[in-house]
């Protein structure tokens, strides 16, 4: 089983989310990546964060983990983590894109789901921003963060 850090970054009242190129239109997700062999958790976190969009973490805090068997067996550790700047410089080997999402841009798509929209239309206007499925490591950190963001308003 190869260990897996996933994170949602934040800073301030944003927090950054990134599409790879294989995802459905208009899907964002967490930052992830495999960790190397002695590495830290929290070393995965900043580097992979680095590698994939140029940012320094400044803080790492552990959140929950999930297995998840594709493509082949994981374990996602889920975290968050906060970066000073918000200058991304995104790895386009890695991803397609890389967002700074708002609170009420979350609250949207946490509330239409992956099914809140008409996945046909293929204009970038037309795809409003949503986020993996309820079961996924990666929607419990968005929602946990937003979550926090409504609680410190």
């Amino acid at each position: 089983m190869a260990p897996v850090g996933i994170v949602l970054v934040s800073h301030e009242d944003k927090c950054l989310l990134a599409r790879q190129k294989q995802f459905p239109p208009g899907m964002y997700s967490a930052l992830a990546g495999f960790c190397d062999m002695g590495e830290s958790l929290e070393d995965t976190v900043r580097r992979e964060v680095a590698e994939e969009v140029g940012l320094e973490v400044d803080t790492v805090s552990y959140m929950s983990s999930q297995h998840w068997p594709f493509p082949h067996s994981s374990i996602m550790l889920g975290c968050n983590a906060t970066v000073r700047s918000m200058e991304l410089e995104v790895d386009k080997t890695e991803l397609e894109d890389a967002q700074w999402f708002s609170l009420p841009q979350i609250q949207v798509a946490l509330m239409a789901g992956p099914l809140g929209f008409d996945h046909s239309k293929k204009t970038s206007e037309s795809i409003p921003l949503w986020i993996p499925p309820r079961e996924a490591i990666a929607h419990q950190l968005i929602r946990n963060w937003a979550e926090k963001k409504l609680k410190s308003l």
